[in-house]
């Protein structure tokens, strides 16, 4: 809808314009020795506003092309960002599969990502691990359970009875 005004808008411009210049009897003229040039007004009115319209789109041009290294390095930044953060998933990944040596690697390649604290615990938990392979879940795995002391005197608590007759309704 909003567009169909913009062309309305446009049509009624370009209608007042051609009226204007039906009744407009005036000329330009444009005088540089030994030249000179004579315009109507409404052409002259036409290219100044065409200048206008070039002069603004070369400023947006040269602005954008000033900005285009920070946008580059923006975008290198983001995308480094994105691959470290794939990383540092698979890592845990990895991690929670039991592949030790794999997360560990992934793990330093994902330091540069939005979570380094979670791939430093991941590194972490490798040196922890003694270098041998084995992820913290192996190795709870593999340890030997606590013993327990049994319970000798166990008391099962309830609350007491209530006597007949003592609802209140």
């Amino acid at each position: 809808m909003r567009a169909a005004f913009w062309v309305l808008a446009l049509f009624a411009l370009a209608v007042a314009l051609t009226l204007a210049a039906r009744i407009d009897q005036g000329y330009v003229i444009v005088v540089y020795p030994p030249w000179r040039m004579e315009l109507s007004f409404m052409l002259a009115l036409a290219l100044l506003a065409g200048l206008v319209v070039l002069a603004y789109a070369m400023l947006r041009l040269g602005q954008t092309a000033l900005r285009l290294p920070d946008d580059v390095r923006g975008w290198h930044s983001r995308r480094r960002g994105a691959a470290a953060d794939r990383a540092l998933l698979d890592a845990v990944r990895a991690h929670l599969d039991g592949n030790a040596t794999r997360a560990d690697k992934l793990a330093r390649k994902a330091t540069a990502s939005q979570a380094p604290d979670i791939a430093e615990r991941l590194l972490k938990a490798d040196d922890a691990s003694g270098g041998q392979g084995r992820s913290w879940w192996q190795k709870l795995r593999l340890a030997p359970a606590k013993k327990r002391e049994p319970v000798e005197d166990a008391v099962l608590v309830s609350p007491p009875p209530i006597p007949p007759g003592s609802q209140s309704d």
